[in-house]
């Protein structure tokens, strides 16, 4: 039977929070419309995501709408820096929130519950505009413009999602692609893209114009500060190897082992999250074949 030997000895109560969240409104948002080529809706009180089936409350088929926001991390990352009391810090998570508004007011807008998909984009030459739904302008973004705004090469996909169809505040959790976490921890601004994958999707949602400020959206980051995984030291005593690293407070420690040069890992010890900051020794049996270790962390 495999001896484990386990010491954690506890370290001062650290002064920092270990997590932190901040919610970014955007500097900028707009959709686009296929049937008005040329103009811009950058000034409407709403963004609208809609494939080319969707139709409206009289079931008239209205195109197809595609919609821009670009949110502002620099103020952000001050906000977590103060927070964590570093720069030091990992996002764990990118939600996106939005106002979905079941019956726009607006007949344009068609209606129906589908996927769309989320893109971040690395353009952010795009200009807002001042364009209304009954005034339509031609100072900003507009559907003509997709094609050089847009790029298969360097824009990735966070994720695809589905609205619900009734009023109703929304949350999507981004998928935490590396053009999106640079963005962040820099500070620079983060373009979104949203377009319709599902043809009957009639997705209309708040705006940063829109007349309720709760209405908004947001991109609501949560991070923590970077834990650090890393082994200390792995020493030999007698038949055993021990092992010994330390932790941070609220994540979750996992040793692992392979022997020789297999490629199957497997997990020696987990040391569950801990409301301090600790050292752990653990001590394994040692066997005739080499055996590596990696040290994972997660929360």
């Amino acid at each position: 039977m495999t001896k484990i030997i386990i010491l954690l000895l506890a370290a001062s109560a650290c002064c920092r929070s270990q997590t932190a969240t901040v919610a970014v409104n955007p500097e900028a948002d707009a959709y686009v419309w296929s049937e008005g080529p040329t103009n811009n809706y950058g000034g409407a009180g709403a963004i609208a995501i809609s494939g080319a089936a969707a139709v409206n409350e009289t079931g008239q088929q209205n195109g197809s709408y595609d919609s821009l926001i670009r949110f502002p991390m620099s103020n952000a990352v001050a906000v977590l820096d103060a927070a964590l009391n570093t720069h030091d810090w990992l996002v764990l998570r990118a939600t996106l929130s939005l106002t979905e508004l079941g019956a726009p007011p607006y007949p344009g807008f068609n209606r129906g519950v589908g996927a769309f998909e989320v893109r971040w984009i690395a353009s952010g030459s795009w200009i807002e505009g001042t364009g209304i739904p009954k005034g339509p302008t031609m100072d900003g973004v507009a559907w003509n413009d997709l094609p050089s705004i847009l790029n298969a090469t360097t824009d990735v996909s966070l994720g695809q999602f589905t609205n619900s169809g009734v009023d109703a505040r929304l949350s999507f959790d981004l998928a935490l692609k590396e053009p999106l976490l640079s963005a962040v921890r820099s500070g620079t601004r983060v373009n979104l893209y949203l377009t319709a994958v599902n043809p009957q999707i009639g997705f209309t949602a708040g705006s940063r114009t829109f007349f309720d400020l709760a209405g908004f959206p947001s991109l609501v980051i949560v991070a923590a500060a970077n834990p650090h995984p890393r082994i200390d030291m792995i020493n030999s005593q007698g038949t055993n190897a021990v092992i010994s690293f330390s932790t941070v407070s609220n994540w979750t420690y996992v040793v692992q082992g392979a022997n020789g040069f297999s490629e199957t890992w497997s997990n020696l010890l987990t040391v569950g999250a801990q409301s301090t900051n600790g050292h752990v020794l653990f001590t394994d049996p040692q066997s005739n074949e080499k055996r590596f270790y990696r040290l994972s962390v997660s929360r």
